[in-house]
């Protein structure tokens, strides 16, 4: 009987999520949906491509006992930070500083880059810089991701909000919905290009926030994994490896 329990007992602390196992740690996360480069889903017959998937990569590297599984269906952001907090996922990859993901998820020290934060209008309204007083005061609806900590900041500055699909966003603005798009540098320039926008659409002059993006780890991993994780990027900061996945997804937009 006591061999039994003692078995029934193993098995529970390996089947737990980001347990370690003979093959060491195998840990969850999710392909966000309307945030490529970050992840681009259908493009890569051997998986999920994208900046973020090569991160993980990159530390899988510098820690083997780290592996990583990526869903590639592509997901609301919402959904997955929901999934972060009840154990369905691990970790996140390269999202902003919010009150919420600090209540699900500890934060790992070092950025894994910065975002640069744009406007994207109608080429023919694209040619002089927009702070947020301007666009308050003007009213003008600006688009931004779903769930995405864009809105709360627009909102805090009186402006007009509208939380939908990146392309569905770049559409709208096209057909003269909305005014604006709010958004990551390198994901305007992606889907302006990739939707054939480019004669329509243009970036406005001028960067209005420059935010690190951080890496997340599940409050439900241990202690000693979250320290490896934090350890690994650590260490890829230092070697130069986040620099050089970022600014090869720079360069191609």
């Amino acid at each position: 009987m006591n061999l039994i329990a003692t078995s029934l007992a193993l098995l529970l602390l390996l089947g737990g999520a980001g347990q370690a196992a003979t093959a060491g740690w195998v840990l969850r996360t999710a392909a966000q949906e309307g945030s490529a480069p970050k992840y681009l889903t259908g493009s890569n017959p051997a998986g999920v491509g994208g900046l973020c998937p090569e991160i993980l990569r990159a530390i899988e590297g510098v820690d083997p006992e780290i592996h990583f599984e990526i869903d590639p269906k592509p997901t609301p952001l919402r959904r997955i930070e929901k999934s972060l907090q009840e154990g369905r996922l691990d970790v996140l990859c390269a999202l902003l500083d919010t009150p919420r993901r600090h209540q699900i998820a500890h934060r790992l020290s070092t950025p894994v880059y910065a975002v640069r934060e744009r406007l994207v209008a109608l080429r023919s309204e694209a040619l002089s810089s927009q702070g947020f007083d301007d666009l308050a005061r003007t009213g003008a609806l600006v688009a931004t991701q779903a769930g995405a900590s864009y809105a709360d900041k627009l909102r805090q500055h009186g402006v007009a909000v509208d939380e939908t699909d990146t392309v569905a966003a770049l559409r709208n603005i096209v057909r003269h919905r909305v005014r604006y798009y709010y958004g990551n540098e390198l994901t305007c320039v992606y889907y302006i290009k990739a939707g054939r926008m480019s004669a329509e659409l243009g970036l406005v002059p001028g960067v209005m926030g420059e935010t690190p993006s951080h890496f997340w780890a599940a409050r439900h991993l241990e202690p000693a994994l979250v320290k490896r994780l934090d350890a690994a990027l650590i260490k890829l900061k230092r070697n130069g490896t986040l620099e050089r996945i970022y600014n090869r997804y720079a360069e191609m937009n």
